[in-house]
């Protein structure tokens, strides 16, 4: 593996080596173009597919299998993206009075 950087981790922003077989991938992207470990792959994939369906509910049960140790040190709009899933509902419940 080589000491060159030449990507940085789309969750928090490190610096890594992406092979060229990775960079120059067309039909999909692959982990290692887009994040640097397959744990923040699995966030960066969470959060993708929370920002196409709006389905909080599928992105929270998604997130609670991620390790998301170091959620300090991702970018901030990972961080605010990860903590509005994660907050719990703040609707009413059916029969409380306001």
């Amino acid at each position: 593996m080589s000491n060159y950087i030449n990507a940085h981790c789309k969750i928090c922003g490190k610096g890594y080596h992406v092979c060229a077989s990775c960079s120059e991938q067309k039909s999909f992207q692959a982990r290692r173009s887009v994040t640097d470990t397959p744990a923040h792959f699995q966030i960066y994939l969470t959060l993708h597919g929370y920002t196409l369906s709006k389905n909080r509910e599928k992105a929270q049960a998604q997130l609670k299998q991620c390790n998301l140790s170091g959620l300090e040190n991702f970018y901030p709009e990972i961080q605010s993206s990860i903590r509005e899933i994660m907050a719990e509902s703040q609707t009413p419940a059916p029969n409380s009075q306001t």
